[in-house]
């Protein structure tokens, strides 16, 4: 069977507003009529797509598995009209893009100036967070990619995963740290500090954990930890509290002197960054420019 899909369309609007009186609003029709489409797509799908409800309706696993292919589909139709609009020399589109915070440090502002000079009317939406969250927002389609800290694989069968940069990770505290007043820092010393670090799962506190668990030492818990790189910068710059980050995050504070690296080769090590898409979905022209000129960005950063 063939899918309607302005049925579709109606179906998203309604499980975005959860209720018809909402999606009745935003696609300006009245509530009757979205009424009968929603019926007429349950009874060709031959289920139940909403469980109904005194406060409005939620998506029933039928509904789920629909929901996941209707936003395909309209993400797809939009990078089509995108790329007819390029062909007829307008050049418009929507980028979505996910971002670890160091990323968003080093390359997003020379990026959006450079494709807003070829393309000021292109649109860019930025979701910022850590690895796992951004690769979340790629298998679910709300970014169309993101350079994130590598992680294995087996961890990301449906993506396409290709090597960006490598940065460097350290770590760190302010300079009144007592580790600094050490004549002979060890891995041990810091296992027994107070630490702050990103949330559980992400490659810096991947790198965390096996920086002391090769060593022989167990993994400090962390007294906080945060998605938050302001709160880390600010916790750590403010009290005796050791982070790991990557070095470019804190280049400011170490420049005003409120933040230092550890002097510890140890604790010193390089992560790869990756841009991770899924196979599932085409380029559009806007999205294409834009890899474009982030990738001229990196060579740039790199050759400097």
């Amino acid at each position: 069977m063939m899918l309607n899909h302005r049925e579709l369309r109606i179906f998203l609007a309604i499980a975005r507003a959860g209720s018809i009186i909402g999606a009745a609003d935003r696609v300006g029709m009245t509530q009757p009529a979205l009424s009968r489409s929603l019926r007429r797509l349950e009874e060709a799908l031959g289920a139940r797509l909403f469980d109904r409800h005194s406060s409005g309706m939620t998506l029933t696993r039928f509904g789920e598995a629909l929901e996941r292919h209707a936003e395909r589909i309209e993400f797809e139709t939009a990078r089509v009209l995108d790329e007819f609009q390029m062909l007829n020399g307008a050049t418009a589109g929507y980028v979505r893009v996910g971002l670890v915070p160091s990323a968003v440090t080093t390359l997003l502002e020379p990026t959006i100036a450079a494709v807003s000079a070829k393309a000021p009317k292109i649109q860019v939406q930025v979701i910022e967070g850590g690895g796992d969250a951004m690769i979340a927002a790629v298998a679910n389609g709300r970014v169309d990619f993101a350079l994130v800290g590598n992680i294995s694989s087996d961890f990301l069968p449906d993506m396409i995963i290709t090597p960006v940069f490598e940065e460097e990770v350290c770590v760190a505290a302010r300079p009144e740290h007592p580790v600094f007043k050490k004549s002979q820092l060890s891995l041990a010393d810091l296992a027994t500090s107070r630490w702050v670090l990103p949330e559980k799962g992400n490659a810096i506190w991947i790198g965390f954990d096996s920086l002391f668990r090769r060593n022989g030492l167990e993994p400090p818990a962390p007294s906080v930890s945060t998605n938050s790189v302001h709160i880390l910068k600010s916790m750590v710059a403010s009290d005796d509290y050791l982070t790991m980050m990557t070095r470019v995050i804190f280049k400011s504070e170490e420049a005003q002197g409120s933040i230092r690296p550890i002097p510890l080769t140890q604790a010193l090590w390089r992560r790869e960054i990756v841009m991770v898409r899924s196979h599932r979905y085409s380029l559009s022209p806007a999205q294409k420019l834009f890899l474009s000129e982030m990738s001229q960005q990196i060579q740039s950063a790199q050759q400097a």
